[in-house]
């Protein structure tokens, strides 16, 4: 099971402890580009080829090491060790099903060939066609899988609209622990405004990057609605702007201004999430469809309603109303800022709502139990093995019924 390094670890990480916790065996095969930890996992580690085809926009040069891997070229050629790997753990574990996390593109015609008796599906968390050919590498890619598993509705949809056999893609979302994640007690939010030098009474927004189908271009977004809030009424709101380390970058520092703070530690970014009353997570590349990130969904879990773009996929975490805003543009999100600066009851049912949405659409106890049914069905050979796409007329297909 090779994955990325990004924040899906800590989910796929809380999937492989349930696992074990209700006594199925399991075997994890992944690309790492550092050392962690593996607390007590089965983890097989493959390092990664890294190749700098090009710069990559979002790492600092302390952590370029990182970028060699993030690239489709680095990843085909890391294909074949990880392939290596599997077959050697094969030899000793007998998988009833083998599962991928990532996609590591069209080079993943060979599985079939390397696996030709086990089923294998697939995670599909975003659908992001920022490339020449994008929709045909994706069909290579995924062709020998059993089942693909898109994270939302929306990439489901896409996927009907490109004539994938509606029964080889299981949606299924991700999710987290939504004890671990749960709403900051009045004195814990207090004591986080106090370290970061914030007024109790003031609207205190933060966003954080770069997460799942981020760039600059979505935090310059974020950063343009603070600054219109902020010439308005300097005094009401403040905006905390917290950079992953392996992001943050002495440059962006100069956006600083009155209410508006620049931060590039995890230490900051906890603070910063306890003490803040609204997620600004803009994301603005319209071809996207939201996984939706997990930074979205914990903050839902922690009651924190989202303030984001209208993109497809974002309407099911950041319910309309319920548990965030969707909008068009930086000014649009402004405005509605400004209108809950002077709406408690209005903020507070969004604080419920993130909350509920949180809990009944993305625990990751309820992906277990999805994610362990598709898989036993695959092993029990209920399901039929295929290539996941076929020529469909318009009165197959779901949308037309």
């Amino acid at each position: 099971m090779p994955f990325r390094h990004a924040g899906d670890k800590n989910f796929w990480l809380d999937i492989f402890r349930g696992l074990k916790r209700l006594g199925h065996e399991l075997r994890i095969v992944s690309a790492m580009v550092e050392d962690v930890p593996d607390d007590g996992l089965p983890i097989v580690r493959v390092p990664p080829i890294p190749i700098h085809f090009r710069p990559d926009q979002r790492m600092n040069l302390s952590h370029n090491h990182l970028a060699g891997t993030n690239n489709y070229l680095s990843k085909t050629i890391s294909l074949p060790r990880l392939v290596r790997a599997v077959r050697r753990v094969r030899s000793e574990f007998r998988p009833d099903v083998i599962h991928f996390v990532e996609n590591y593109g069209p080079a993943m015609l060979a599985l079939r060939p390397a696996f030709p008796r086990i089923p294998m599906t697939i995670s599909a968390p975003t659908y992001q066609p920022n490339r020449p050919l994008y929709d045909l590498f994706l069909e290579a890619s995924f062709a020998p899988f059993d089942t693909i598993v898109p994270f939302s509705d929306a990439y489901q949809r896409r996927l009907m609209e490109l004539r994938y056999r509606p029964d080889r893609v299981r949606m299924i979302r991700w999710g987290i622990d939504t004890e671990r994640f749960s709403p900051p007690t009045a004195a814990a939010r207090e004591t986080a405004r106090k370290e970061l030098g914030l007024s109790s009474d003031a609207l205190v927004s933060f966003w954080t990057g770069f997460i799942q189908q981020t760039t600059e271009d979505d935090f310059h977004a974020a950063e343009k609605t603070a600054n219109l809030v902020l010439d308005r009424d300097p005094s009401k709101f403040a905006f905390l702007f917290c950079f992953k380390p392996e992001h943050f970058k002495e440059s962006f520092q100069a956006s600083e201004r009155p209410g508006l703070r620049v931060f590039g530690s995890a230490e900051a970014f906890h603070a910063a999430r306890l003490a803040a009353d609204v997620f600004l997570s803009p994301i603005q590349d319209a071809r996207s469809t939201a996984a939706p990130p997990l930074a979205w969904l914990e903050s839902l879990a922690m009651g924190i309603p989202i303030l984001t773009t209208d993109i497809p996929g974002s309407e099911e975490a950041v319910v309309e109303g319920v548990s965030g805003l969707r909008v068009g543009s930086p000014e649009a999100a402004s405005e509605r800022l400004i209108e809950l600066s002077s709406n408690e009851g209005q903020l507070q049912r969004l604080r419920e709502g993130a909350r509920k949405v949180a809990v009944d659409r993305y625990s990751v106890d309820r992906s277990l139990v999805e994610y362990l049914e598709l898989w036993s069905s695959l092993a029990n050979g209920l399901r039929g093995r295929a290539h996941p796409r076929k020529s469909v007329g318009p009165s197959d297909a779901p949308d037309a019924q």
